[in-house]
């Protein structure tokens, strides 16, 4: 998955690009569909290279699961 396009992808489907260098807020990031989870907000936090995994409590181990299916909601 390439970073830039997923990044570009969610300001889209959010309509935000408030946070660091253009990156959608957690607010906005959970209002784009109902079954998102605090699993998956972590897992764009750790792809975006805010925390280690061991700075976040609900990472999941498989987080590059969590971004495609994140990645096809947002389309």
């Amino acid at each position: 998955m390439n970073k830039q396009i997923f990044k570009k992808q969610l300001r889209s489907a959010t309509g935000c690009a408030t946070q660091h260098t253009g990156w959608s807020c957690g607010t906005c990031f959970f209002s784009v569909d109902e079954t998102l989870t605090n699993e998956d907000w972590q897992s764009v936090l750790f792809y975006r290279g805010d925390y280690t995994a061991e700075e976040l409590d609900n990472l999941p181990v498989d987080y590059k699961a969590n971004l495609e299916r994140i990645s096809e909601l947002i389309k």
